[in-house]
């Protein structure tokens, strides 16, 4: 009798044991799904400085902008020296029109702490703000070659530059806008 009462606990503790190996098995699976997942579809830090700074120019809001940008890098120079009168147009332009982004796409190539984000997709409409707010321009992203440079400054990655020459686009000729 003995026997036999020992091998029916043998049976339970086998089957405690095959659970034990199914939930290892089970949990070594979820970890590398969500490690698959994070390494496939984690946006890089330079990517979401970029996208905050857009968040900024859509409330039009300079101060929350310029804590995206370096103050030693090229646009942070334009900034504080206002340039030109960038600084001074930039304000306006922020004050007199409202920018929506739509649904952005962005291509990041990073190399250490500097990163190049480029804008690959989506749509900027512009609005004239105050009174009657009307459409003034909608642009597709989809053909266009904007790259943020950014670099990290101590636990932050801060946007140095763009590859278009800002001081041109803001003396250049936006007849689409009415500056």
């Amino acid at each position: 009798m003995e026997a036999s009462g020992c091998a029916g606990n043998a049976d339970p503790a086998k089957r405690a044991g095959k659970a034990v190996k199914w939930a290892f098995v089970i949990g070594l699976a979820v970890a590398a799904a969500v490690i698959g997942f994070l390494t496939i579809f984690r946006t890089h830090p330079a990517q979401t400085t970029v996208r905050e700074a857009m968040a900024a120019v859509e409330q039009g809001d300079a101060e929350a902008l310029m804590s995206h940008v370096d103050p030693e890098g090229d646009l942070g120079r334009l900034w504080t020296e206002n340039t030109q009168g960038a600084r001074d147009a930039i304000l306006d332009a922020l004050e007199r029109y409202r920018v929506e982004f739509s649904s952005p796409r962005f291509a990041t190539r990073a190399e250490g702490s500097a990163a190049e984000v480029a804008l690959k997709g989506g749509r900027v409409t512009v609005h004239r703000r105050g009174g009657e707010e009307s459409t003034l321009a909608v642009f597709d992203l989809e053909e266009g070659d904007l790259v943020f440079y950014v670099e990290k400054r101590g636990e932050d990655w801060l946007i140095r530059g763009l590859n278009y020459d800002i001081l041109e686009f803001l003396s250049g000729d936006m007849g689409f806008l009415p500056l």
